[in-house]
Order: structure tokens, then sequence, then C-alpha cells
């Protein structure tokens, strides 16, 4: 009896506004948890934002973050979203030379290993690299999912910012505002990511990209997969 009208007290408090702090501790039962509210998810391929407003694209993400590449902006820089909202911060970076940079998402983005397709999401696997004749496929915002061999591995080739080494040359078209945008194999192994080329896709071209195993390496993180 007295349990039930120490509970019917602490209704009565509650509705008046008033504190149930007041109530012995056995009278007032603890409130679940909220559930988490999630912020967003990211994903390899899904358009951010960086330095100066500039497209920031997600190659690949990895636990509490992603990979993308330098053209984001330097360590500290504030990665938004389209609505402005701020995803994460630039960790590490090799900004203003070209190659990648590591982001550190905000509490509430949640990192997942898939890459963003027009037609849905395409799971990552793993991150073994596609020797030379191997096909791989790039998620780009403009030309969209493209295939095409793997032609050359280790060219070096100068871009207006400077001399990039290691690079690795596919027969697949792109089309300006895809640096970043992600490589994967046909089973799902991720590549690397776009940096630059020749050619559209209207006459046909070739892409270079920034292999992805050696900037896992040097941050020390791991793929996500999925």
């Amino acid at each position: 009896m007295a349990r039930r009208l120490l509970r019917t007290l602490a209704a009565a408090l509650l509705v008046a506004g008033l504190s149930t702090a007041l109530l012995p501790a056995a009278a007032v039962s603890a409130a679940p948890a909220p559930p988490t509210t999630l912020s967003g998810q990211v994903r390899g391929g899904d358009i951010l934002y960086g330095v100066g407003g500039g497209r920031c694209i997600v190659g690949f993400t990895v636990p509490g973050g992603f990979l993308a590449t330098s053209v984001c902006g330097p360590v500290g820089t504030t990665i938004t979203n389209g609505t402005g909202a701020a995803v994460g911060q630039v960790a590490a970076s090799s900004y203003p030379q070209i190659g990648y940079l590591l982001v550190h998402l905000n509490p509430g983005w949640v990192p997942v290993g898939q890459v963003r397709t027009a037609g849905g999401n395409v799971a990552v696997k793993g991150a073994t690299a596609v020797p030379v004749g191997g096909v791989v496929c790039r998620s780009g915002p403009t030309s969209g999912w493209r295939c095409g061999p793997v032609t050359g591995l280790n060219h070096t080739v100068n871009f207006p910012g400077g001399a990039v080494h290691g690079l690795t040359r596919v027969n697949i078209c792109a089309e300006q505002g895809e640096v970043g945008a992600p490589y994967l194999s046909t089973s799902g192994q991720a590549q690397g990511v776009h940096v630059g080329g020749s050619g559209n896709c209207l006459t046909g071209g070739t892409s270079y990209f920034l292999p992805v195993r050696p900037a896992l390496a040097a941050y020390g993180v791991a793929l996500l997969t999925s």
C-alpha cells in the first residue's frame, strides 16, 4: 500500500512540474535511457564538403571515420554535409600535396562498410589489389558506375599541384568533379580513390587512382567491411 501511495504521489508531482528527487529512492523507477539519435550514416561515394566549401567525396570508411583525398583540406578542416551540419574533422592529411587524408567523425555519425552507387549500396569485402588485366569499377557522382581493366601499376603523373607517384592506371572514363570517387573490384575489394585522368565519357578516357592499401598502413587504420 505504501509503495502504491508513493507512486501516486510521484505521478502527481510530475504533473505539477515538480521534481521527484524529494521522494524516497525506492519510490522512483529509473527511466530507460533514450534511444541514440543518429545524425546519419557515412559510406564510400558520399558527397561531403571540405575546405572552401569544395566537394569532398568519401573514399572508404574505417572505424570512427573515413579516408578521402587530400583535396578535402588540411588537418583541422571541418567536413560538412549538404545542410551544413558538421560531420567530422580532418585528423591527418597530405594537403596541399595530392594524397590521402583521414577524417574522424563527430558523435552520432556512423561509418558503414559500403560504397554508395545510383543503383544501391555495394558491400566492401576487403582490400585485395587487382593485378594488371583485372577489372575494377568506380562509383562517380558525375559519370556513375563505370568499369574497366587495370592497365598499369605504380605510375607517376604530373598534375597542376605536382607529381603524384604510385598511381594505378585504368581504362575507365571520368568527368569533372569526381576526384576522390572510390574504386572497387567486381568482388567488392577496395582498390583506391580517383585523382584524375584524360578524356571524357563521350570519347573515352584513362583514369588514375591512389591505391588504398598504403593509406591504411600509413594511418594505422583498418578498412570497414560488411
